[in-house]
């Protein structure tokens, strides 16, 4: 017997990772009745995967499903009530009470005709003969309270239970949580189309369809219910023939945009639209809630950093709490990062009154004003010392201009105020730091490209392409600077020794190592030709040994590079005190070569010793993400897979935070692929193929621009090439 209250829904896509968690958490569980809930933003699909889940196992030969809607009191009631009458329970009658009908219906779950209180007096034996399998969802449970009152306590069965809570899935009564994740703009994109029925996202328009998909995906921010509603309204419009004449209207007129289209009549899976199913937890917060809610729709989607409400006059933790629990909100704890999802935002913003907008306004341009730098403060010049802070900002401030400055709130709005004005005004300096290359290149325009001028401003492109991985361009700068140093005639002394260290260390990264080589043993043997501590108060003698041992690594010569590192962390000592960043780059590369070598214990330890150096005070620098990637490499070696993907989790988190300043995805697709690699090892094939096709079609995108190194036969150099060598 069964009670699913809808058939299988024929537009149900993907989430087969999700459905595989839920198997392999029954799967592991041994105690009975084994729990699972899944949970997530309203429209992020639980509801469905739950219908999804539960008709795979009635198909597969489960004996008994019922399904209890949660939602309120009424629905659980009547639940109960319609299961009680359509199994033809013996005792139903329309005049029961709703627990009379609760009991009927567990007892049948129970396979037994003796009421709950009397199942507690029997052995866990002689229950064991009581019961048979069952499935019992709880759809969309809203409190603690309201799972366990229904709770069966004895039972082969399995209880699924779909919530937007956090706190209600990690509730003591259920045995394991997984949060279901929004989809990718591929898995968005792929999905559009299976609804519009057409086969391949290339058809019906080639590449402006394609495009114009792919930026509607984006906006819909990977929310199922939101790309069902607006998939249909294309595919039953009168007016719209495709994607590319629909993402105007939907661009111009996003509250209708996701709305139920009326045509077609109701969808049974879910009739409601995205505004109706997230109004009831707006109405339910509170002043503070609201209050933060409201700041929060000024800032971007993504990576909002919790520092930005501390000693706020709100009591930021009580309203923090009330969002996660309607799940409006996620909060990641390691990172102390909000995210919100951007139709939420949208959502929430659009039936604010008029007040609380301006409210909310000043509320977050003091918060962006207090904590982004400005030039009076800093110092034009010395702006580059907050370039980590501006890079975490830089986002929200864009995302607060484009709010504020959108035609239908810009009159409504005071952005003529001169602390908004400054706010824009200082990330716009800002901006001119992620146009470095550009800004630099037009300087080169305007000198003599032979000149010692010319010299240090390709020095400094020479930064600028080695940190985002472009090796190729970076050699070509490298060797410039080489030329004209030579060329004018201050090729000695410093000049020599760092122009050797540079073309050498240029030549490293672009997996040309023994051609490095020579230029690294000049750097290193200029140094030493002065005696201590000229050597190391006047030359970079760390630096070059640092590079010459990374060059010596790359061409497998482990003793040589050790032996380098350890001469390096000699003048680090002198140079920079013991235990200093410099300690963590030669521990990061001593990590590699024990786990070359085999010796993983060592490799794993090396390398938690260096996220400790190379993490203080900066968290998210592209050293700790090379750092946590050398961690997941080691424990996927060492077969702990679980350990692995949270590594990499966090790595590719701070990738993604630096992306947009770093001008790199190489980064990203890099930690995409050793993921990929995990996945294959835990025998889930769909999710690694997924993975390593947007790696691979990143690394085809970079490898285009002739910027990068190509690598033949080494797969893991190939990826390595995408990235600094540092990292």
């Amino acid at each position: 017997c069964q009670t699913i209250p809808h058939p299988q829904n024929p537009d149900f896509y993907g989430r087969n990772d999700v459905l595989r968690d839920i198997s392999a958490a029954y799967k592991r569980q041994t105690s009975r009745p084994a729990s699972v809930a899944v949970w997530g933003t309203p429209g992020i699909g639980k509801t469905q995967i739950a219908l999804e889940f539960a008709h795979r196992l009635w198909s597969s030969g489960q004996e008994t499903i019922l399904w209890i809607a949660s939602g309120t009191t009424a629905e659980v009631a009547r639940s109960f009530n319609d299961a009680a009458k359509g199994l033809e329970l013996e005792g139903y009658s329309a005049t029961n009470t709703a627990d009379q009908n609760r009991r009927l219906v567990l007892q049948r779950v129970l396979n037994t005709p003796f009421s709950l209180s009397s199942l507690f007096r029997y052995t866990s034996n002689q229950r064991a003969h009581l019961d048979a399998p069952w499935l019992l969802v709880f759809d969309n449970v809203e409190s603690r309270e309201a799972a366990i009152q229904n709770w069966p306590t004895v039972g082969h069965g399995k209880i699924l239970v779909t919530c937007r809570s956090m706190f209600v899935a990690e509730a003591d009564s259920i045995a394991e949580a997984t949060e279901v994740p929004a989809l990718t703009v591929p898995e968005t994109t792929e999905m559009i189309y299976k609804i519009l029925k057409r086969l391949t996202v290339g058809l019906n328009g080639g590449q402006l369809e394609e495009d114009a998909t792919n930026r509607l995906s984006s906006k819909l921010g990977g929310l199922p219910l939101a790309i069902d509603i607006v998939a249909k309204q294309i595919k039953l419009s009168r007016w719209f023939k495709s994607v590319a004449e629909y993402l105007p209207y939907f661009e111009d007129n996003q509250e209708s945009a996701l709305k139920r289209p009326k045509r077609g009549g109701a969808d049974p899976w879910c009739p409601r639209d995205l505004h109706n199913l997230w109004q009831p937890a707006f109405d339910n917060l509170n002043e503070d809630a609201a209050e933060l809610m409201g700041i929060l729709c000024f800032m971007g989607p993504e990576a909002i950093p919790m520092f930005l409400f501390r000693g706020k006059d709100c009591r930021v933790d009580e309203a923090t709490n009330i969002l996660l629990e309607s799940a409006l909100i996620g909060i990641n704890d390691e990172t102390g990062i909000i995210a919100v999802h951007r139709l939420i935002q949208d959502s929430y913003f659009l039936q604010m009154a008029a007040t609380s907008r301006l409210k909310s306004f000043h509320s977050a341009l003091v918060l962006l004003r207090t904590h982004f730098p400005s030039q009076e403060s800093n110092g034009a010049h010395h702006f580059y010392t907050k370039w980590d802070l501006c890079g975490r900002l830089h986002q929200h401030v864009i995302a607060f201009r484009d709010r504020c400055q959108s035609p239908k709130y810009r009159a409504a709005l005071p952005t003529n105020e001169p602390t908004f004005i400054d706010l824009v005004r200082d990330n716009a300096w800002y901006m001119q730091f992620l146009q470095a290359e550009s800004a630099l290149l037009s300087i080169l325009g305007d000198i003599d490209n032979g000149s010692l001028l010319a010299a240090s401003i390709q020095r400094s492109l020479l930064g600028l392409y080695e940190r985002t991985g472009r090796s190729i361009k970076a050699c070509e700068a490298a060797e410039m600077e080489f030329k004209i140093l030579e060329k004018q005639g201050v090729f000695e002394g410093n000049n020599s020794a760092n122009a050797n260290s540079n073309v050498g260390y240029a030549l490293v990264s672009a997996r040309r190592a023994a051609e490095g080589l020579k230029y690294l043993d000049v750097a290193v043997a200029i140094a030493k030709s002065h005696p201590e501590p000229e050597r190391y108060q006047e030359y970079n003698i760390d630096r070059f040994l640092r590079n010459r041992g990374r060059c010596r690594m790359q061409m497998k010569q482990f003793d040589e590079a050790s032996r380098d590192f350890d001469e390096a962390e000699y003048f680090q000592n002198k140079m920079h005190g013991p235990n200093s960043h410099y300690h963590g780059e030669t521990k990061h590369e001593r990590s590699k070569i024990a786990a070359w070598q085999g010796d993983l214990a060592s490799a794993a330890q090396l390398s938690h010793e260096t996220e400790d150096l190379v993490s203080a005070g900066k968290p998210t620098h592209a050293s700790v993400m090379a750092t946590l990637y050398r961690q997941g490499w080691i424990a996927m070696l060492q077969g702990d897979h679980d350990a692995a993907l949270k590594h990499l989790e966090k790595a590719l988190l701070i990738c993604q935070l630096n992306e947009p300043h770093r001008g790199n995805a190489g980064e990203s697709a890099r930690v995409r692929w050793r993921k990929s690699q995990v996945y294959e090892r835990k025998g889930m094939v769909e999710e690694a193929k997924r993975l390593r096709d947007t790696a691979e079609g990143v690394k085809r995108e970079l490898l285009e621009t002739g910027d990068y190194a190509v690598v033949q036969d080494d797969e893991e150099a190939q990826w390595d090439a995408l990235v600094g060598l540092l990292y």
